[in-house]
């Protein structure tokens, strides 16, 4: 199970990467274009906002994998290790709960928005949408595991094991 968990965070990673250089060389030939030679690149903003969207919602995951979203763990750290257990697990449930809503919301978008088309790309609105669907699935991936693990992931170097 870790190795294919491992492979699909390459594979974010790699995707996370290459959405970021879309957005820098996008973003950069446009300015050269428009300052350089009076031409803007008619699709650049669409594609670096898509892009941007697309990195946000992959690394996502990514960030839970390893614990490096923001929380506040002073009372956690205060509380003996059988309820610290009690209140990360029903911490994860939470997220995965709220990784669910926004999976189905990012669906009911795909559907209903693959048959518009963007304004300057040949692609449909749906692309818009089709990471967060992505991002919410992995992330729900990761937090199962931990769940099932009892492991609540902070920083990547802080990893504890909290009681099951």
């Amino acid at each position: 199970m870790r190795k294919l968990l491992e492979f699909g965070d390459r594979v974010l990673m790699g995707a996370v990467v290459a959405a970021m250089a879309v957005i820098v060389l996008t973003v950069a030939a446009d300015v050269v274009g428009r300052y350089g030679f009076n031409r803007s690149i008619i699709f650049a903003n669409e594609l670096s906002r898509l892009a941007f969207i697309w990195l946000s919602f992959l690394v996502m995951p990514l960030g839970i994998s390893r614990g490096l979203h923001v929380s506040i763990t002073s009372l956690l750290d205060s509380l003996p290790a059988r309820v610290a257990s009690l209140v990360v697990r029903a911490g994860q449930l939470a997220v995965i709960v709220l990784m669910g809503v926004v999976f189905a919301g990012a669906w009911v978008s795909i559907r209903g928005r693959s048959a518009e088309m963007l304004n300057t790309l040949p692609l449909s609105a749906a692309w818009f949408y089709y990471p967060l669907a992505i991002g919410s699935v992995w992330s729900i991936v990761h937090l199962l595991v931990q769940f099932v693990a009892g492991v609540q992931n902070r920083r990547a170097a802080e990893t504890i094991e909290v009681a099951s």
